[in-house]
């Protein structure tokens, strides 16, 4: 079995127990919602409210990660729902330990297989799919022929995917923008690469800035051709 398709059926068996998950949780709670003397017309939305949060909750701290901010709030809103909607679901439960466990187990295993899909999202995200196209070595140019020298062998570049070191380069900014410490699992969340390669580009600009600000990571093309160009005497 591909790769492509253990991510498609894990993903599909994970979709499956968040809705069985979610269809007892909500079960309860709608019990609840009328033992309390909500109206029937509006019960419904009590195990919304109580579950959709902790859904919505887990999905935006896969956002904040993803745009590399802070995740506490969303941590803190999904472990303070969660909490409840145990809490809630013991409390409609007979009187019975077994019986408390029982009703216990569906919001916990709302949040445990919706915190597996985000991490499968963010597996899919880093994961390269099968046939992309790999980066090839270029073939060295003549000296002085005027255009830009081919990447060295040693470059972090190589086999990334197409506008990679852009998408990180944009993180690192941001990051440095909003008074962050820029990490390379940081930088590989927001920019969808792997942690490696957001690694070996944080390294490279930290050693040298000017990378981070220039489009290519290299000295600008005209001064690379005046220094290069055989022509260009001084004082001419």
């Amino acid at each position: 079995m591909s790769g492509r398709w253990i991510y498609r059926v894990s993903a599909a068996g994970v979709l499956v127990l968040a809705a069985a998950a979610f269809t007892l949780s909500y079960d309860a709670l709608h019990q609840l919602a009328l033992d309390s003397r909500v109206r029937p017309a509006l019960a419904w939305l009590w195990p919304v409210v109580i579950d959709g949060t902790i859904v919505v909750a887990l999905l935006t701290v896969l956002a904040a990660k993803r745009a590399a901010t802070s995740t506490g709030y969303p941590w803190t809103l999904a472990g303070l729902f969660s909490a409840a909607s145990v809490a809630f679901n013991i409390a409609h439960a007979p009187d019975r330990p077994v019986a408390q466990l029982t009703f216990a187990m569906a919001p916990v295993a709302l949040v445990l297989t919706t915190h597996l899909l985000m991490q499968q999202v963010g597996w899919w995200r880093v994961t390269p799919a099968p046939g992309a196209p790999v980066a090839e070595p270029q073939a060295a140019q003549p000296h002085g022929s005027g255009d830009p020298p081919a990447p060295e062998p040693h470059s972090p570049d190589r086999g990334a995917p197409a506008g990679a070191r852009s998408r990180v380069r944009a993180a690192y900014q941001a990051q440095l923008a909003a008074g962050q410490t820029p990490t390379g699992a940081g930088l590989a969340r927001a920019a969808g690469v792997s942690e490696r390669y957001g690694q070996r580009l944080l390294a490279e600009f930290t050693a040298d800035p000017t990378r981070a600000s220039q489009p290519n990571g290299d000295a600008p093309t005209h001064a690379r051709r005046h220094r290069h160009d055989p022509t260009t005497t001084e004082g001419r």
